[in-house]
């Protein structure tokens, strides 16, 4: 199992998501270790969750209003 190593960016966080999820399909793991996996799991999807809240909140559409460029922020579902 690999070391317990803080992700603080999202990749890395979905990486070692990705890896913890291979290891509980496995079925190798002891209880005790699949339990800190799934905590573990928790937490990096917890994580992912709040940067992509962070980033759809950072997400601007820019439209063209009045001949003058400005920047509107992007509604939920919006493409």
């Amino acid at each position: 199992m690999m070391a317990n190593k803080k992700q603080n960016d999202f990749e890395s966080a979905i990486e070692r998501l990705e890896k913890i999820t291979d290891l509980l399909e496995d079925g190798e793991a002891t209880l005790e270790e699949s339990i800190k996996l799934y905590t573990e799991g928790l937490d990096l999807a917890n994580l992912c969750n709040k940067k992509l809240i962070e980033a759809e909140k950072k997400i601007k559409k820019i439209c063209e209003k009045n001949g003058i460029l400005s920047e509107v922020e992007m509604e939920a579902g919006e493409e």
